[in-house]
């Protein structure tokens, strides 16, 4: 029942070659446009859903909301 391939030594840890580490680069780059790209997509859709007359509505405090004792 026991199990011998559990309990063998830890094997030495993989070196990247150069090669392996530059497509590793350029995936990671491209990644990270993908994602910058994402963000910016959605910013842009927000404020197109939002409209121009966002800065334009009136500005409310809670000031105007509590009334003054004395």
């Amino acid at each position: 029942m026991s199990d011998d391939k559990n309990h063998s030594a830890p094997e030495a840890p993989l070196q990247w070659t150069e090669e392996q580490l530059k497509r590793r680069r350029q995936r990671n780059l491209a990644l990270a446009w993908v994602l910058g790209a994402l963000v910016m997509l959605f910013f842009v859709v927000t404020i197109a859903k939002l409209g121009g007359n966002v800065a334009k509505r009136p500005v409310v405090g809670a000031a105007d909301r509590f009334e003054l004792v004395g």
